[in-house]
């Protein structure tokens, strides 16, 4: 609000104004939640208000002082450069200009920084003055309190102008506009603070499940990391694209991280998918391989000890060995190095690689096989299980697994819809449940097409196929080369199973050389 004394110093004209103009910032405040861009908004608004050549804000970390924001219009392009800044700290004492102002929450205001009186207990650093040849001279200084009065913070402007470009000092109406603006700023930086701390803890959790997915599949840990690094950098290639399909499409800073969320987040639902799929190596695993050895070789003996029961039979009908006995044993090393090689055979298939007829063939020869065990029950060489899981054409998985494997996307969406995002992330449970769509329909597990897949979905089905392909990690599969998976992705396109026009970005640009984040959510 502005005082009565400001308020009598002014004509209506001028008060109106000045009441628009303090609304107008009061509203800019609080619709800012970015909490850098909101410092800087402080300070380019409170040095507009009284003309300040530059102006400083620090906010109060514990028993330090951030030095958070720099502006000095007329330092801002000295000989075509324009001045850098770094965030830096200082102690909270009263020995600081800023220091005095957060301990003591009194306002400054000083006609010459470098005429204060040897009496008071702060000093003017004169460090940036030397580094940048400036000469700060009146400087108004005021605290930032919060709605519980605590200081959060101090707002630092230098060198008032006049209308000739000549340093003057504040005038004593600066104080009440610039504390009216303070304390205005002060509860936006908290709302700010608050959102970023609940951001933190919402990235804090979404990097923990994602953690907690990789726990549970090793092979493919770091894998929602990595396509969240190549959708971000894949949408800010199209922001950057000035022709083509996609010259219009532009991302906005809100809808890039809505991007990196979803990414992270589109596998969450293999937390319901059985370990022993997810981590499935070959079709039959060691315990299943394991069981058929044990057969096979009771198999081994059971065609022995038939044989020896033979040449008993012989000796004892004849009374002497003979040729037929010879016969026998010659036909049992056959029929061992049968079975041999039906197991031998078995273990060589039992790889994710695709089979060919002759395979399959051979498989349903080995099924046909019969023995008869010690109890006289005839008994397949393999069981039907057996036959369907090594009879899979394409991978490790059967059409049941595929299934289970596949549901990871219904999962993930019904994990993702009973989250209470926010309103800038309330898409991303329909962005992650489609990254397994393709434009033809021949994706999972809603058989999408075209329109019916949201950009940000088709983003993902890209940066997800590549880092599928190109991923070192995974022990059923060799890694495909870079130019491989290009080449891949590229008839993808052309087949019209992925999004023509962001392949081409994504190669053109080179997306898949982003930097990689290295599991971290940042």
């Amino acid at each position: 609000m502005v005082n009565t004394a400001l308020s009598s110093s002014l004509n209506k004209r001028e008060l109106e104004s000045l009441i628009s103009r303090l609304n107008r910032i009061g509203i800019a405040l609080s619709s800012e939640h970015q909490l850098h861009r909101l410092l800087d908004l402080i300070v380019s608004e409170a040095r507009s208000f009284t003309n300040a050549d530059g102006g400083s804000l620090y906010v109060r970390e514990g028993n330090k002082l951030k030095f958070a924001v720099s502006q000095t219009r007329s330092l801002a392009s000295r000989n075509g450069k324009v001045a850098g800044f770094h965030a830096s700290y200082l102690p909270l004492t009263k020995e600081s200009i800023g220091g005095y102002v957060a301990i003591t929450g009194n306002i400054l205001n000083i006609k010459d920084a470098y005429k204060i009186s040897p009496h008071v207990e702060y000093r003017l650093n004169r460090d940036f003055d030397i580094k940048m040849g400036y000469r700060s001279k009146s400087m108004l200084v005021v605290p930032l309190r919060d709605h519980t009065d605590e200081i959060i913070g101090v707002l630092q402007l230098i060198n008032s102008l006049d209308e000739n470009g000549h340093t003057v000092p504040f005038k004593k109406e600066h104080e009440t506009l610039i504390h009216s603006v303070a304390s205005q700023a002060a509860v936006a930086i908290r709302n700010a603070q608050l959102i970023e701390n609940i951001q933190g803890v919402f990235r804090a959790l979404v990097r923990y499940s994602v953690k907690a997915i990789d726990a549970r599949s090793p092979s493919t840990a770091g894998h929602s990391g990595r396509v969240a690094d190549y959708s971000v950098a894949l949408m800010r290639a199209v922001n950057g694209t000035e022709d083509g399909a996609l010259a219009n499409m532009k991302f906005s800073a809100a809808e890039i991280e809505e991007m990196r969320i979803a990414s992270w987040l589109h596998d969450i639902g293999k937390i319901g998918v059985h370990e022993s799929i997810l981590e499935k190596t070959h079709k039959l695993n060691k315990e299943q391989i394991k069981v058929i050895e044990y057969r096979f070789e009771m198999i081994k003996i059971l065609e022995q000890n038939k044989t020896e029961h033979k040449k008993r039979h012989l000796l004892q009908t004849l009374g002497l060995a003979n040729r037929r006995s010879k016969k026998l044993e010659l036909n049992l090393q056959e029929k061992l190095a049968e079975i041999e090689d039906d197991l031998a055979f078995i273990k060589s298939i039992n790889n994710p690689d695709r089979l060919n007829a002759g395979n399959l063939k051979r498989i349903k020869q080995i099924a046909g096989k019969t023995y008869t065990d010690l109890s006289g029950k005839r008994c397949a060489y393999l069981t039907n299980a057996e036959v369907e899981i090594l009879s899979v054409l394409k991978g490790n998985l059967t059409d049941k697994e595929f299934y289970e494997m596949q549901d990871h996307v219904k999962k993930t969406l019904a994990i993702l819809e009973n989250i209470p995002f926010s309103k800038d992330l309330e898409s991303v449970p329909k962005i992650a449940a489609v990254h397994h769509e393709r434009l033809d329909g021949s994706g999972y597990p809603f058989k999408l097409k075209a329109d019916e897949i949201n950009i940000q979905g088709r983003i993902i089905a890209i940066c997800d196929i590549f880092d599928a392909l190109t991923a070192k990690d995974r022990p059923y599969k060799k890694a495909v080369s870079v130019q491989e998976t290009l080449d891949i992705l590229q008839r993808e396109a052309d087949e019209g199973r992925v999004d023509k026009s962001l392949v081409q970005v994504f190669i053109s640009n080179k997306v898949y050389e982003c930097e990689l984040s290295n599991g971290t959510l940042r």
